[in-house]
């Protein structure tokens, strides 16, 4: 089989780059390390690895690369990668055993390392990058879909997230100046699918009903990386896996008194409520928009995306990186829709008006779009559409509609939530009043809601060091009363009922 290969030039560096006869642009530049976004797997719908081909922009995924060909990628490492989190109680030190610990959070979207020193617990360094198998697709379905249509899909993409893996813990090591030889243990939380993937288990029966992994992890498996023995978070069900465990575990929501409210929001929606000495907890598939997936301009909050969108006298808006907005991520999202619901251009139904029912103030931001709606454009390249506001109005239904639920199970109301805990980038990203205007997040006092940055990480790392935090994660894990909302009428009702906005004067 010949092998040519093309230039790709990405943030100011160049590299030559091999390809086989046969191979999609996008395969080629995933088996070169590049981690591309394809949130449809490279069936050419999203549109989100779009690239530059001597100049002219082309889905990587639908371009076939030829010899000599200059590819241009889009700058991803001014994306922050969220690792950041709140004070935790201090791991107890094993004692006198040497060596080294790592907590490893393996989200759909990126994966972090953290490592500390065994004896003392002292926190050494922390390495972060974006998931490898990215040009999969954006979301677990689309990977467990990838498993299941190529014979070798599962080790691949095993094989892949484990390398990758490996490759941050020897970095993270490496910046301190440890050995690998000194590696005792590592610690992995991740979502139910993720860790199946990982630790190569079939994921298929995660995707139909009634949903049921292959395991939940409760005992050791006998896994091993980088030759240290490998432990996995317990997990719920087949969509409240690990990283919700250890969120609950950081977040110490499982022992505290009150009524608190536990939410982890991406692609999908995890959820839990501890009150009355119950813990219970739900999955929502709240879809791809705050991911920036199936926006028309959505992205990932990386750089050149639009994060943060306010009026006054005008639009006004941040973008990561401070550069030109070429789209916009889940926050700047819930923020434009906020707004422009109070201003008046959406209406109560989510109806995106068309400038001649929008208010005259207004209307040179808007264009019609042929169908009865409007068009919002922030700039001329990044713009709302009406089909993107029914996808928003989907993703916050589902949310919604599940803590509804969850209330309603513990007969309580929002009002006597003591703590509403917000995880992960949703959390920490997010204008939590834009939430509220949409009527995603229960309107409560701003002094009851925490933002607790990346808990996977946090739970995992005090899991990785302290033998007695591993046993309070499996005995939450035991706590949690898990609710399908699947074909449940009461999640339906609620989900229905919560589609519409409510609209209220300030």
């Amino acid at each position: 089989m010949a092998v040519s290969s093309i230039e790709v030039r990405c943030g100011g560096k160049r590299r030559a780059v091999a390809f086989s006869d046969g191979e999609t642009l996008l395969a080629a530049l995933r088996n070169a390390g590049f981690s591309l976004p394809a949130a449809c797997g490279g069936r050419g719908k999203c549109g989100k690895c779009r690239v530059r081909i001597n100049g002219v922009q082309r889905l990587a995924c639908r371009a076939a690369p030829v010899e000599g060909d200059v590819v241009e990628l889009p700058e991803t490492a001014g994306g922050a990668i969220l690792t950041a989190t709140v004070p935790v109680a201090a791991p107890t030190p094993v004692g006198a055993q040497e060596g080294i610990a790592a907590a490893v959070d393996l989200g759909t979207t990126t994966v972090a390392v953290r490592i500390y020193d065994l004896k003392t617990a002292a926190e050494l360094t922390t390495r972060s990058a974006w998931n490898a198998q990215a040009p999969y697709g954006g979301d677990v379905l689309s990977r467990i879909r990838y498993t299941m249509d190529e014979p070798d899909g599962l080790h691949e993409l095993s094989a892949l997230v484990r390398r990758q893996t490996e490759e941050l813990i020897l970095d993270a090591l490496a910046d301190c100046g440890r050995d690998k030889a000194g590696l005792r243990s590592v610690f992995l939380a991740g979502n139910t699918v993720m860790q199946h993937i990982f630790a190569g288990l079939p994921v298929r029966s995660i995707a139909t009903a009634p949903f049921k992994p292959v395991t939940l992890f409760e005992a050791p498996t006998g896994d091993t990386l980088l030759g240290a023995e490998l432990s996995y978070a317990p997990c719920v069900a087949g969509y409240v896996g690990g990283d919700i465990t250890a969120g609950l575990l950081a977040s110490d929501l499982c022992s505290a008194g009150g009524s608190s409210l536990f939410l982890d929001i991406g692609t999908n929606g995890e959820m839990a409520l501890v009150s009355g000495g119950r813990v219970s907890c739900c999955a929502v598939a709240s879809g791809p928009a705050f991911e920036g997936a199936g926006i028309s301009c959505g992205m990932p909050a990386l750089s050149g995306a639009v994060s943060h969108v306010r009026y006054d006298r005008g639009f006004l808006y941040d973008v990561i990186g401070a550069v030109e907005p070429v789209g916009i991520c889940g926050s700047g999202l819930i923020d434009l829709a906020a707004t422009l619901l109070k201003l008046g251009c959406i209406d109560n139904g989510g109806r995106l008006l068309p400038p001649e029912l929008a208010p005259g103030s207004l209307r040179r931001y808007i264009r019609p779009d042929g169908q009865g709606n409007g068009v919002f454009h922030l700039t001329e390249s990044v713009y709302l559409t009406a089909a993107d506001v029914r996808s928003l109005q989907l993703a916050k239904a589902a949310v919604a509609g599940g803590v509804e639920v969850l209330l309603a199970r513990h007969g309580i109301k929002a009002g006597d939530l003591s703590r509403v805990c917000l995880a992960g980038g949703f959390g920490n990203y997010i204008d939590p009043k834009s939430a509220m205007v949409l009527g995603m997040l229960p309107e409560i006092s701003p002094e009851r809601l925490h933002c607790l940055g990346n808990t996977s990480l946090a739970g995992a790392s005090m899991a990785a060091v302290d033998p007695e935090c591993r046993r309070e994660l499996r005995s939450c894990a035991e706590k949690c009363e898990y609710i399908e909302l699947s074909g449940l009428r009461e999640f339906t009702e609620a989900f229905t009922d919560n589609m519409t906005f409510d609209i209220t004067e300030d």
